[in-house]
């Protein structure tokens, strides 16, 4: 992997870290079931295509959710309860994972692939999550607010990813109009970019 590549996943998987360690963690004190979710995904997602416009690369927008997974791991040095560092970190993955499947389908400039393709991503991940929090409460017991009952179901992934779904196709629309004017990410730039996201993870 050559130099440039390696900063821009640092760079983009730093700023993802960022702002889940600064907007996530305002939205998580806001007493609104599954709003940060709702509101994390379409930055994510944004994040992850510019990254992908830039880089032209898969690989390299699987590691940017890499990266930003393993930031939230530096709060297993706090006292946090392991879940709720964990299930971020899982989170995060399958978002990357479900991008990285569908990112020229995203990116098509037909609108009802592309809308579609984001109702796919969003409610996608959110089926695959309920699935982890399944497999979570048959190993240790706990059970998810977001399998708690049908309601509750149903909110996180049909309603919450509908509107998570409508917002990142919006942004990305919005954003795939403005000129880009391309520069390097310097090795020392993404690195500090970096140390500053594991550092806010860390304090807040």
């Amino acid at each position: 992997m050559n130099k440039r590549l390696l900063s821009e996943i640092l760079f983009f998987g730093a700023l993802w870290g960022i702002i889940e360690a600064t907007l996530g963690y305002v939205l998580h004190l806001v007493p609104v079931p599954f709003l940060a979710g709702t509101i994390m995904f379409p930055i994510a997602v944004a994040i992850l295509l510019q990254a992908h416009r830039r880089t032209d690369s898969r690989q390299a927008v699987f590691a940017i959710g890499v990266v930003a997974a393993s930031i939230k791991s530096v709060n297993f040095l706090t006292p946090m309860n392991q879940w709720g560092i964990i299930n971020p970190m899982i989170a995060i993955v399958l978002e990357t994972l479900l991008v990285v499947a569908a990112v020229h389908l995203l990116t098509d400039e037909r609108v009802r692939t592309s809308l579609a393709a984001f109702f796919g991503v969003s409610l996608g991940w959110r089926l695959l999550y309920t699935g982890w929090f399944t497999i979570q409460l048959i190993a240790t017991g706990f059970l998810a607010e977001q399998i708690a009952a049908i309601s509750t179901f149903t909110l996180f992934v049909v309603i919450h990813g509908a509107i998570s779904a409508f917002a990142a196709f919006g942004l990305h629309k919005g954003l795939s109009r403005v000129r880009i004017t391309r520069f390097d990410i310097h090795p020392i730039a993404a690195s500090a970019t970096l140390v500053l996201a594991v550092a806010l993870t860390f304090v807040l």
